[in-house]
């Protein structure tokens, strides 16, 4: 697939946090006991919360290596120690125990990759979800702003209603000062700090302006205070309430994540060229993040019609940002409309611009969702190596 992604440098940690919501994920793919699931790793997140659904393997896979290195990191703690040093790595429990879970890790780790780890959360002492590129950006928001400011945000986490949290919302914030020092800070120049600019070549709408309208929708549908992605973004990853955290990060799925350890592979390479190879026949569900955001709609719509020429069916499910990827369903895109319109009316994370679920099916015209037939066969396929990646670290 021809991605703006291949043209950046992939030199360090984009991502130290999945922004898809895992609700939005179970229930577009639905993962049973026979599924072979492939999830764009990121930071991981994702990938192992599939697992926690049971299909018998997952593939995360990532252009970048770096992001692999993170979830083998995460594996590693999952495997060899408690709770406790997972949570201290992320930065749950503040920096001390982000420090003491460094440590902990000098007993498990060879040699040389804990000194590169260590070198690297000293780096970043608050822990691996702030150690992204995009994280370091869009959490630097809240301390730019008065103080003032700050304390009515924080105000919105009292509110006991969506009624009453959207009427404090229009009351308190919703005022010309903030509304321009949310869409100065989060425009498309200051964007860039989070993410490659090159990364915006296809974007149709205007960061700030488009984030801000999406947030005030959201507090009128969901409770911030109940928002894990509301809270990590405006108040960081200390304190949260363990029922808010996503799944693969609570205490009480530690053991069944090492149990099922195993059955997660890591691959380095491009997500829809492995769907296309020998290696990826049997995938039968795919979470695509939103790498879609960075090709043209033509390109969207090539590689969708190569998607349905596998030999197998394949459901998948991806996240537009600023750019809206498959607005309906065609011959050539086999979206369910109805799905993925709700979906993306209930998803977690305010800013993605909607959730798009397709259903590719070699031997049926029957879509559940009351679509068309589905997308024309292709018989191009495209070659594709998969290289497993190595668990150390890389300085």
């Amino acid at each position: 697939m021809h991605s703006e992604f291949a043209h950046i440098p992939l030199d360090r940690l984009r991502y130290g946090l999945v922004w898809e919501d895992h609700a939005t994920l179970y229930q577009a793919l639905d993962l049973g006991p026979a599924d072979h699931a492939l999830i764009i790793t990121s930071a991981g997140c994702n990938a192992l919360n599939a697992l926690l659904a049971g299909p018998r393997q997952v593939t995360a896979i990532d252009l970048n290596p770096l992001q692999n290195q993170l979830l083998a990191l995460k594996m590693h703690a999952i495997a060899h120690h408690p709770p406790a040093v997972l949570r201290g790595l992320l930065g749950l429990a503040g920096p001390a125990a982000v420090a003491a879970a460094t440590v902990a890790l000098q007993t498990t780790l060879p040699p040389a990759d804990y000194a590169a780890w260590a070198a690297y959360l000293a780096q970043h002492p608050r822990g691996l979800l702030l150690a992204g590129q995009l994280e370091s950006y869009v959490t630097g928001f809240v301390p730019s702003l008065p103080a003032a400011w700050q304390a009515r945000l924080r105000g919105l986490l009292d509110c006991d209603s969506v009624a009453e949290q959207a009427a404090y919302f229009r009351q308190e914030l919703d005022q010309p000062d903030f509304r321009a020092r949310f869409g100065a800070y989060f425009d498309a120049v200051n964007l860039s700090q989070g993410r490659d600019p090159r990364l915006f070549r296809y974007a149709a709408e205007s960061g700030g302006t488009t984030f801000y309208e999406r947030l005030r929708r959201q507090l009128g549908q969901q409770l911030a205070r109940d928002n894990f992605f509301f809270r990590f973004l405006f108040f960081g990853p200390e304190n949260l309430p363990e029922a808010l955290l996503p799944p693969c990060y609570r205490a009480a799925n530690h053991q069944l994540l090492r149990r099922r350890l195993s059955r997660l592979r890591l691959v380095t390479g491009e997500a829809s060229e492995f769907l296309l190879s020998a290696a990826g026949h049997d995938v039968t569900k795919a979470s695509l993040s939103n790498i879609f955001e960075y090709v043209s709609p033509a390109e969207f719509g090539r590689v969708s019609r190569a998607l349905a020429t596998r030999p197998a069916p394949l459901r998948l499910v991806f996240w537009n940002l600023l750019q809206a990827q498959a607005p309906r369903r065609t011959a050539a895109v086999p979206l369910l409309p109805a799905l993925s319109t709700d979906l993306g009316a209930h998803d977690a994370c305010f800013y993605f611009g909607g959730v798009r679920v397709l259903d590719y099916l070699t031997d049926s015209t029957d879509l559940t969702d009351g679509a068309d037939a589905p997308a024309a066969q292709f018989s191009s396929l495209i070659a594709y190596s998969s290289v497993l990646l190595s668990t150390a670290f890389s300085r």
